[in-house]
């Protein structure tokens, strides 16, 4: 199972390399804009991936994710690609710090193999609640995500979300909503109009910690779309 775990972590940011199929929105109607701007959301909205405890003044931490996302409007990435495309996935290099207060501050970068859409976040948490031996953590996190790599669009996401946890020994069941603000811009000379909307995002999963190295797995579903992550992390 570890290995397993290892080999997907490591070799699934090279899957589809070779043969990248590039978006490209001028290929695209209106409605179909509409359409790959929603699943564009669920694709590169920032993933919680974490329990809602502060990682504390002292922490830090350093992550490996790679998330894939079922797209709901495969005809509007086949059009954009010009191939068959049902799912994007995203391979993520994270980094956070604990502040004073319970609060952290983080940031990620990522890219899909299989496409040209490359993503960075910013994301601050504040622990609500820090958790104990019978109480719940409980989190807030404010995200801000852009996009790039593109041609012709100017794509960011901005989402507002609680986070509930609770420990049992090593293992870390966590559940969030969410709520996330997209513009999503095409150049003019595209002949689209700008989508502007506002998607739901639910998620639940469970970090297992060892040591320095912790392992999260995580379901998320956000405006109509599924996305299944994993993420290794090493920190204090």
């Amino acid at each position: 199972m570890r290995r397993m775990i290892l080999a997907i972590l490591f070799m699934a940011p090279f899957c589809g390399a070779v043969a990248s199929n590039n978006i490209n929105i001028a290929a695209l109607n209106q409605g179909q804009f509409s359409d790959l701007s929603h699943d564009m959301t669920a694709v590169t909205s920032y993933k919680q991936l974490s329990a809602a405890t502060s990682e504390g003044l002292l922490g830090f931490n350093l992550g490996f994710a790679y998330t894939l996302t079922n797209v709901a409007h495969s005809s509007a990435w086949d059009a954009a690609s010009n191939s068959s495309l049902s799912s994007v996935s995203l391979a993520q290099v994270s980094i956070s710090k604990g502040l004073p207060f319970d609060f952290d501050v983080g940031g990620y970068y990522g890219y899909s193999p299989n496409t040209n859409i490359k993503v960075y976040g910013v994301e601050l948490r504040y622990a609500i609640l820090n958790g104990g031996l019978v109480e719940p953590a409980l989190g807030i996190r404010a995200t801000y995500n852009w996009l790039t790599g593109v041609n012709q669009l100017t794509y960011s996401n901005h989402s507002l979300g609680l986070t509930l946890s609770k420990g049992f020994g090593p293992l870390t069941p966590y559940v969030g909503i969410g709520q996330v603000w997209v513009s999503s811009d095409p150049e003019a000379s595209t002949g689209l109009q700008n989508e502007s909307f506002n998607a739901n995002q639910v998620f639940a999963g469970f970090r297992l910690s060892l040591a320095i190295m912790n392992l999260t797995m995580e379901a998320d579903r956000t405006a109509g779309n599924n996305t299944y992550g994993v993420k290794l992390a090493f920190g204090f």
